[in-house]
């Protein structure tokens, strides 16, 4: 028992030497229980965007769209009153969901026959499919249990009679992008895409952390070799294994898993690359500044989870705090998560998913330039300090070829 007691206590000393072990031991999770209670605080979807085209323009067609306007389940979004703005607006994301009313909904109505309104919704998120089917059909009934009823009471329908006219009015659904509702078309995406982020940073991310280790880093940075020079070549072999597994896994994914891709594969690609180039360069950077790999490691463990919630595949971007929000899309993985579910799902262009390609764009341009500048810095730092000239290395190792 003595001995135990004594590694134990060598170990909570060991524990509390080191601050970035004590901060994952002791704050982190409350940290995570902090951010996902921040994320989830609101508990539902409320004011999801809505389309409403009345092509009846008649009174009791106007209630129905006070009913969904009243509502604090839906937000009526103005300037989408027809079937093909509807189009327009979900694919483009500016509406969620949508109401059609036929345009002989009231007179039909009056005469008990079958009138239906057509109920469409975006499923290639299966938060809003789930919730909005909830909401309508919930909103739908109170329609037909309330106004309906009371309405035909005051004519002087019996309430056998009541219950055969409430009988002719139906909602039918027409659900968009992923009407089956799969879990592989809407959650298998994100997962791969979080596979490669982790996978591919975790190794790029080992490259100058393991010179260190080794004593080898300052022979990189005392020679004639430019900083460029030593990120390229370093950072390539991973950037080709990274693609390599991106592609990998969508034809895996494609061919026995029957993941859906219904929009362009070049686009694809290019986002695969643009993605690629950001993590291997973001690598790059973590290993040039963390002191070990253990270092590295701990740091991107602690970020794999903000990264994955900020995706939208476990809440909508929508209902995460503005604030917090923000933070998140300064990372590269809810962009490509974006574009990605954009073209795989609802084939959309290049225009259309512009902002995920200017986004990743900027962040690849970014992460080379902090790279490159942290290999030069880093150089004549290390030169400055260690050489009195020039830098040499050891007798017997081969010097790096200059040029």
């Amino acid at each position: 028992m003595r001995q135990i007691w004594t590694i134990a206590s060598y170990e909570v000393l060991h524990i509390f030497k080191d601050k970035i072990l004590t901060l994952m031991v002791f704050f982190v999770p409350i940290l995570y229980a902090l951010l996902f209670g921040t994320v989830y605080a609101s508990g539902i979807l409320t004011s999801i965007p809505l389309g409403i085209a009345d092509l009846d323009h008649s009174g009791l067609s106007r209630e129905v769209a006070e009913l969904f306007t009243n509502s604090q389940y839906f937000q009526v979004v103005p300037g989408v009153t027809t079937y093909p703005e509807l189009q327009t607006a979900m694919k483009t994301g500016v509406v969620r969901a949508g109401i059609v009313i036929p345009a002989d909904f009231e007179k039909k109505v009056s005469e008990h026959q079958l009138s239906k309104a057509l109920l469409i919704y975006d499923s290639s998120n299966l938060i809003w499919g789930y919730n909005i089917r909830r909401y309508a059909r919930t909103l739908t009934n109170q329609f037909y249990m309330t106004h309906a009823a009371a309405y035909l009471s005051g004519l002087g329908f019996a309430g056998k009679n009541i219950n055969n006219i409430l009988d002719t009015v139906s909602l039918n659904t027409e659900i968009w992008y992923n009407p089956s509702f799969s879990y592989c078309i809407f959650l298998l995406t994100g997962l791969l895409l979080m596979i490669i982020h982790q996978i591919g940073l975790m190794g790029v991310s080992l490259t100058v952390t393991r010179e260190k280790e080794r004593h080898c880093w300052l022979h990189y940075l005392s020679s004639a070799i430019p900083a460029w020079k030593i990120f390229i070549g370093k950072g390539l072999p991973y950037f080709l294994v990274t693609f390599f597994n991106y592609a990998l896994l969508l034809w895996f994914a494609i061919t026995f898993l029957n993941l859906k891709i219904e929009g362009s594969l070049g686009l694809i690609m290019l986002l695969g690359l643009l993605f690629d180039l950001i993590i291997t360069a973001a690598g790059f950077a973590i290993s040039a500044y963390a002191q070990s790999s253990l270092t590295v490691t701990r740091f991107l463990l602690l970020i794999s989870v903000p990264i994955f919630l900020s995706s939208g595949f476990t809440w909508p971007a929508a209902y995460i705090p503005p604030l917090l929000n923000g933070l998140v899309r300064l990372l590269p993985y809810p962009w490509i998560a974006e574009g990605f579910r954009q073209i795989a799902l609802k084939s959309l262009g290049a225009a259309e998913i512009a902002p995920s390609l200017i986004a990743l764009v900027i962040m690849a341009t970014l992460w080379v330039t902090l790279a490159v500048s942290i290999a030069k810095r880093r150089q004549s730092a290390a030169i400055s300090r260690n050489q009195p000239a020039t830098g040499s290395w050891h007798a017997g190792q081969k010097a790096p070829v200059s040029g």
